[in-house]
């Protein structure tokens, strides 16, 4: 399982890729906390998970 994160900086797209929903979800935290804004997370059956989603998605992979 493969889960994309892009997000924009100000440099341009960054678009990288986590073998895990934590790994994806740490990842999507560090982009927002170092300034990226358009931070989404792509799951491997395709579903898209905005910047606005994040809090709600890692809260769903503690409980």
């Amino acid at each position: 399982m493969t889960f994309h994160i892009k997000a924009v900086d100000t440099s341009g797209v960054v678009s990288l890729h986590r073998e895990t929903a934590d790994a994806a979800a740490k990842k999507a935290a560090e982009l927002l906390a170092d300034g990226c804004w358009d931070v989404e997370i792509v799951t491997p059956e395709g579903q898209v998970i905005a910047s606005d989603g994040l809090q709600r998605f890692s809260a769903e992979l503690g409980a």
